[in-house]
């Protein structure tokens, strides 16, 4: 199944219509994030929805039982229904958290991602993949769980540490050795594969997305 992604910059604005039929939603997101969140929440609300926040950790502290159960109280005391659902914020920790949450909720209510990491974009938030860990590992608990929209804002990666920017890099290349040699073309073509303003960048993170549709490397 492929996922239903829109690239562009500034889309905060956009994620209001992608709930059509939702009353409620849950933003989940790590505190680095909490003026992003407050920002979707007032645009949500000032459209008419009603928008709660919950701020977990960040990183793999998210993906606690803990901090999913955390977010299932909040939904529960707030009455959410079949029909509203949660937006995950963040890095692929939150997403896959936030998804998660989503699958397990009712037996499943719509999941919105907004990835912020380039890792996220191009891995984590796409291909339905949601769980949390366990003490006995990683990824232990979870289930495929389509995101009904991911929400791919370039511009969230101008604050990206340029460490975890070329981390993320690594999964791209995965995607041209396994997918369209063209990928790997475009990075050794120079800087411009990096610059998150570049048309390069856009057009490899619009390849990979126009790849999501196949079989999604592990």
């Amino acid at each position: 199944m492929k996922t239903n992604a829109i690239i562009g910059r500034g889309l905060l604005e956009d994620v209001a219509g992608s709930l059509d039929g939702v009353k409620k939603a849950l933003i989940v997101y790590p505190q680095p994030l909490a003026a992003t969140a407050e920002v979707l929440r007032e645009t949500l609300v000032t459209q008419g929805f009603e928008a709660l926040l919950a701020e977990v950790p960040a990183a793999e502290a998210a993906k606690r039982v803990e901090v999913a159960a955390f977010c299932w109280d909040i939904m529960g005391q707030a009455d959410f229904q079949r029909n509203d659902a949660v937006i995950g914020l963040g890095g692929g920790s939150t997403t896959d958290l936030s998804g998660f949450v989503a699958a397990t909720w009712l037996r499943g209510v719509r999941s919105i991602l907004i990835p912020t990491t380039l890792l996220g974009m191009v891995d984590a938030a796409v291909g339905g993949k949601t769980g949390i860990n366990t003490q006995e590992g990683k990824n232990l608990v979870g289930v495929f769980h389509m995101p009904h929209q991911v929400f791919i804002d370039l511009d969230t990666l101008h604050s990206l540490p340029r460490n975890e920017l070329l981390a993320g890099m690594a999964e791209v290349a995965k995607y041209g050795f396994i997918e369209d040699p063209w990928i790997l073309e475009a990075i050794e073509s120079g800087d411009a594969a990096t610059d998150v303003s570049s048309d390069t960048f856009r057009e490899i993170i619009q390849t990979i997305s126009g790849h999501q549709g196949k079989n999604h490397p592990c």
